[in-house]
């Protein structure tokens, strides 16, 4: 009997975890996985930081071409922080995500004291004479489009909140703001590239001297108050196939749209190229809210970056915006088509609010 209540007891012992290597000891510490890592490299931030603690990492990868490289500042924070993300602008020929810090300084230092990290970004540049690059304005969009999955990735390295994301960019820099809050998520959950299943959704953005469209063919409707005017002098045509060849714009147009002719642009595949690139016919309700501020005077004394930059492509992005029923704060300095939004809203508190 003693025999048979004492292997009962060993077993009620055991059972519990009683006499065992953690018996009557505090339960060990949970592991928590801290997420895929980087290796940072800390330097000296290239703009002042006064009173405003953080780290700076100058040209981190995000990808494997020689461009695929950003800067980012990293505000000292016990807790994740939003994140800002800059592109530059050059038409997607040129530029560098240097041009933040020669230009908005500003920003940076004010979206760092209010504790959100500012990242700026570089992307491939297409070739602006022949040979043009086959894969046309989608292989930079992308680029810009893998920067903000690469943030997200590795979100627990760089301290921020994958959830808490916002863009904003000059001219070309606009145009793929644009294009990341109106196009659907590219999140591709299967791919093999970890960074390539993070979303590509954002919260807000801002397009300053923006394009309304890379679907260039529609900027004959955009445009059309200023072109219609000119049919005589081009011929009675305001295609903007014509449009281009009058400004010595034909090359531009075609790296663009990755085509090597006008015949090219009409054709079937290009058609649904276009159609990707098209902020205007991508826009919906549920897309990130829309600044934008565009204004002719500093491009006066040049058509064709008057072309790329009038203030008629902000209101067509108004009009759509309205149309579909999605938030904008939209600007247009112009004594003819001007636009300016009652709510008075500068670009850092529109992408603030939709932040904090």
């Amino acid at each position: 009997m003693r025999i048979t209540v004492l292997i009962l007891l060993v077993g009620l012992l055991t059972l519990s975890g009683c006499g065992g290597s953690s018996g009557g000891g505090s339960a060990a510490p949970e592991v928590v996985d801290p997420g895929p890592q980087l290796d940072l490299s800390f330097s000296a931030a290239p703009i002042d930081l006064p009173d405003t603690p953080a780290q700076f990492v100058a040209d981190l990868a995000y990808g494997e071409g020689d461009r695929n490289v950003l800067d980012v500042f990293l505000p000292d924070s016990d807790t994740p922080t939003p994140l800002v993300i800059f592109f530059h602008g050059g038409g997607f020929t040129g530029g560098d995500k240097s041009f933040a810090y020669d230009v908005y300084a500003a920003d940076i230092r004010e979206f760092l004291g209010a504790g959100i990290a500012y990242a700026t970004v570089n992307y491939h540049l297409l070739s602006a004479e022949p040979p043009l690059d086959p894969d046309g304005v989608i292989r930079p969009l992308r680029d810009g489009a893998r920067a903000l999955q690469f943030a997200r990735y590795y979100a627990n390295s760089l301290n921020i909140d994958p959830e808490q994301v916002v863009t904003y960019g000059v001219s070309a820099g606009a145009s793929m703001s644009l294009w990341l809050a109106t196009h659907d998520d590219s999140a591709d959950p299967n791919n093999e590239d970890p960074v390539l299943q993070q979303s590509t959704r954002v919260n807000a953005i801002a397009a300053l001297f923006t394009q309304s469209t890379l679907n260039i063919v529609r900027w004959q409707e955009v445009l059309a108050p200023i072109l219609d005017p000119l049919a005589p002098v081009l011929g009675g045509s305001t295609e903007i196939t014509v449009v281009a060849a009058a400004l010595g714009a034909t090359d531009f147009l075609y790296t663009i749209l990755g085509v090597t002719s006008d015949e090219e642009i009409f054709g079937e595949e290009n058609i649904a190229y276009r159609a990707n690139i098209d902020f205007l016919e991508l826009m919906d309700s549920g897309d990130a809210p829309i600044y934008a501020f565009n204004a002719n005077e500093p491009f006066r004394d040049s058509f064709v970056n008057l072309f790329l930059h009038h203030t008629l492509h902000t209101l067509a992005l108004q009009q759509r915006a309205e149309a579909v029923g999605l938030e904008n704060v939209i600007y247009a300095i112009d004594p003819v088509y001007g636009i300016e939004d009652p709510s008075g809203e500068g670009r850092i508190s529109f992408l603030m609010r939709h932040l904090l």
